[in-house]
């Protein structure tokens, strides 16, 4: 991994991108809810916020291995930001 600053700036850039697409999707698709746009925009601030707060606060007693790990599943968990969009266009 090349820096925990380099991996916020990531999460902040997907998840700006995600809500714009939302925008969008809402913009352009008449069949889809408030209540469901609202929903998933919600899930999104939420794990992009504990994203942020995984990566700001590991683990502080571990070793180098352990917070190689922690910072490895906050980029996989990285990848549910994209999910909770999938969810909008069902």
């Amino acid at each position: 991994m090349a820096s925990i600053r380099l991996l916020k700036k990531d999460i902040n850039n997907l998840t700006f991108d995600l809500l714009q697409e939302c925008f969008a999707y809402r913009h352009y698709s008449e069949e889809l809810s408030e209540d469901k746009f609202d929903d998933v925009i919600k899930k999104i601030v939420l794990l992009r916020n504990d994203l942020i707060l995984r990566t700001n606060h590991p683990e502080t007693d571990a070793d180098s291995t352990s917070l190689k790990q922690h910072y490895q599943q906050v980029q996989l968990d990285l990848l549910k930001l994209v999910e909770v969009v999938e969810d909008l266009k069902k």
